[in-house]
């Protein structure tokens, strides 16, 4: 373990996946409970186009990044709100123009880029500036958090009970659509984009199968997403004849799969036996 702490690319991956072990089960949680997991997948997709054009106009990448992906996610949302068209039409609309932007563009760029970075993260890509990134939004995600949370749990259990009891219900769901969206964005780095929302919805899934408590999810959800994001950076450094063989997002998702199949049916045998027990 020692071993691990003498490098900085390992102390900013250890780092990063706590902080992203702490902020998108928040976040997740309420992406979840509002039947809208696939917006996670769109919006890591939108960042994915977003990196794309700040690498091929090679203008303040980051910064362009944030700015497309807040914009773009502010109108996905605005049209899944709209009712013009069924909100799965929208996200699949998204999701794959976004793509085929983001491909065109980084092959037109005169940059060297490694897509597979973009896509899966590395361990090696994790900057310093990176982790301060993400620390900056992992404290505005908690503190905003903290005093949106009851509007944010009312406005999930009945969104239409929330405008009759006249919450600013498009305020608070921008308010939620434009952290994740940034969240996802600083953490590209380190999980990728493809599996990045697994982060948003898995620990979520876990939790839901071990309590009803919403807080207590959350809570849930933390504890088991800081085990598999620590347990699949280690792994991936212990893995690896080199640290970018093995992407540790790949390694996290298959921690939190294998839990939630195992927790799952664990659930299931018990409502069988319970079952039979009443025959």
């Amino acid at each position: 373990m020692l071993e691990i702490l003498s490098h900085d690319f390992m102390v900013n991956a250890l780092i990063g996946s706590i902080v992203l072990s702490i902020t998108a089960p928040i976040l997740g949680m309420f992406v979840v409970s509002r039947r809208i997991s696939l917006v996670g997948d769109t919006l890591s997709h939108l960042a994915f186009a977003g990196i794309a054009i700040g690498v091929f106009l090679d203008f303040f990448p980051f910064l362009t990044t944030i700015a497309f992906s807040i914009i773009a996610s502010l109108l996905l949302l605005k049209l899944m709100q709209s009712k013009i068209l069924n909100s799965d039409a929208v996200l699949a609309v998204f999701f794959s123009s976004s793509m085929a932007i983001g491909t065109v563009l980084l092959s037109l760029s005169q940059q060297i880029i490694n897509i597979n970075e973009i896509l899966f993260g590395s361990l090696l890509w994790i900057t310093t500036q990176d982790i301060i990134y993400q620390l900056v939004v992992g404290v505005s995600v908690v503190v905003i958090t903290i005093f949106s949370y009851k509007k944010w749990f009312i406005i999930s259990i009945d969104h239409d009970l929330s405008r009759v009891n006249n919450t600013n219900v498009n305020f608070y769901d921008n308010l939620l659509i434009v952290l994740t969206s940034i969240l996802i964005v600083v953490s590209v780095r380190m999980v990728g984009v493809l599996l990045i929302s697994s982060l948003l919805v898995l620990p979520i899934l876990i939790a839901l199968q071990l309590t009803n408590n919403f807080r207590n999810t959350i809570f849930i959800a933390i504890g088991v997403s800081l085990l598999c994001s620590l347990s699949g950076v280690t792994s991936s450094y212990y893995l690896s004849s080199h640290p970018s063989i093995i992407p540790p997002s790949g390694l996290i998702v298959i921690l939190l799969s294998a839990i939630f199949t195992i927790v799952l049916i664990k659930n299931n045998l018990k409502i069988d036996n319970k079952l039979e027990s009443n025959f």
